[in-house]
This record gives C-alpha cells, structure tokens and sequence, in this order.
C-alpha cells in the first residue's frame, strides 16, 4: 500500500527544504534543411518549399519558484501571478471571452504598466488532443516545439491584421487604433493556465531565460494558410541555454511571458515549449493537462 501510494503522488516535491528538482527532458529545438525555408502548412496544399524538422536535445530544466529574484515580465520575460477566476466553464466559449477576457486584461495591465490591453483569442489545450490547430469550441494539443509566437516582420503585422480582417474571437480594431498603437512602445504577452482541480503534472510549460539567447539562433519559421503567411521564430540549440518551468502550477496561478516586444532596452522575447518528464513515474502515468492561454496586445503608455 505504501509502495502504490507513493507512486500516486506527485514526484516533483523533494527534500525538506521544499526546494524542487531539477528535471530531464527532450526539447525540440529546429534543423534547417538545405534548398527549403523553415516552417510548415496548415489546411492548405503542401507545395514542397517548406520543411519543418527538429533537432531533439536533452537538457535540465529548473524550478522558476525557487529563483531569487523572482521573475518578471521585465526581467525575464515571464513571471508567475496568483489570479483566481469567476469562469464556471471553460469549454463555454461564450463565457470565456464575457468573463475571462475582462479578467485577463486587468491583470496584463497590472503586471505590465499597459495603458490598454486587449485580449484577441484564446486557445484551450488538452494533452490528449492531437491537432495543434483547432477551432473555437475546441480543443487542440500541446506544441512541443521551441518557439516565441511572433517575429519582429510579424509583431507589427499582426497589429495591422487586427485592423484589417480582426481577430477569430471577434476583435477588430479601427484604422485609427492601429496607427495610434504603431505610433507606440507595444508587446504581446501570453497567459497560461490550468483549468483543472489537480496541479499541472504532465507536459508543463518550460520558458528560456532571455539572457542566454543569441539573436543569430533565431529562425524564421513561416505557417502557411490558404489565405496567408504568419511567421514566428523558431530556435537553433545552444549549450549556454537555461530553462525554467513552474511545478504543480494550481488552477488559481497564472503564467505570464511576453511573446514579442517592440521596447529594445529590455528583453523582448521569451521562448517556451511545452515537455515530457523523462523521469515522471509511468504506473499510473500522471493525470492530463487541460489549460488555457490567452494572446493580449498590451499598449503602452506614450
């Protein structure tokens, strides 16, 4: 019995000092293949131009609740906030974007020192899942692939998207807020959650701390849709690379990390992946993960 219970509880807590351990794990880093650019289609013809082929590499990943300091958006791009929601459902779409939205842009605006931010789709995740694209009232998998969800073509872009077609859940800005939010300092920043009872335990988020990048590892890494081309930056692997996750996170903690930063004189873009334990006890293998994120454009002040 006592051999079954342990092998229940979660193996990330260790030592009685309550510090955690360090994990192991593969992340999936990008290959360039010759004569192809780098990236992949989504619901459109493979046309041949493109190659998207990962280069695995094993590496520790630590525990950011143990870092002293702790982290912030402005020192490392990402930070761990306590934020309880009054969503009853997250599979209600409606409910999320009346309820969650208005919750995910004060707190955005609180972390950041964002004059507005604005909240312009979501994306709930199920490990269980196996498409990363989905549709709203869905669920999609999750990305095991380092990556940062905009490049600096595809910051601004994304800002004149808004504007021109608006966004999947509805947000449409005006021509007028565009060039008032291009006329200004600006960043994306990504919050993630858990949406269950029980801590996170299976394929947790990991994210790189911004001061061991090199700028020349980045990638271009082009999706290609029927209708056009986003492009975010995927990454080359390096020795000097430090990655940090947050064990257990609980429904009631929020993960922020900016995905792109227009400010130069700070850091401006946090990598992140999801990963597997390669040490998480196998019988019985840890419960699901289901979380959400949110993508916010967070506009500064002038």
């Amino acid at each position: 019995m006592a051999e079954e219970t342990a092998a229940k509880r979660p193996r990330l807590l260790c030592s009685n000092s309550g510090n955690f351990t360090d994990l192991r794990a593969k992340l999936h880093y990008q290959s360039e293949v010759p004569g192809k650019r780098v990236g992949r289609y989504i619901n459109t013809d493979d046309r041949g131009e493109l190659a998207d082929e990962h280069d695995v590499r094993e590496v520790k990943i630590g525990s950011a609740r143990d870092l002293t300091p702790q982290p912030t958006l402005d020192t490392k791009c990402f930070e761990l906030r306590h934020c309880p929601t009054a969503v009853n459902s997250f599979k209600d779409d409606e409910e999320i974007q009346r309820v969650y939205y208005p919750e995910m842009e004060h707190l955005v605006k609180q972390a950041s020192g964002a004059e507005n931010a604005l909240v312009f789709d979501h994306t709930v995740r199920d490990t269980g899942a196996t498409s990363l694209n989905v549709q709203m009232g869905g669920t999609a998998a999750a990305v095991v692939r380092v990556h940062t969800d905009y490049s600096d073509r595809s910051g601004p872009q994304r800002v004149k998207t808004l504007a021109a077609s608006g966004g999947y859940t509805g947000l449409k800005l005006t021509d007028e807020q565009r060039d008032d939010i291009l006329s200004r300092e600006f960043c994306f920043i990504n919050v993630w959650r858990n949406i269950k009872e029980e801590p996170v335990q299976t394929k947790p988020l990991a994210v790189l701390d911004p001061h061991t990048l090199c700028e020349s590892d980045f990638i271009p890494y082009e999706m290609q849709y029927a209708e056009r081309t986003g492009e975010n930056y995927a990454l080359r692997y390096r020795d000097q690379h430090k990655w940090f996750y947050y064990p257990l996170m609980q429904k009631d903690e929020c993960l922020l990390f900016k995905t792109w930063e227009s400010r130069k004189d700070r850091p401006r873009y946090c990598f992140h992946t999801a990963f597997e334990d390669l040490d998480a006890p196998t019988d019985p293998p840890p419960p699901p993960r289901n979380s959400i994120e949110v993508r916010v454009l967070c506009i500064m002040p002038k």
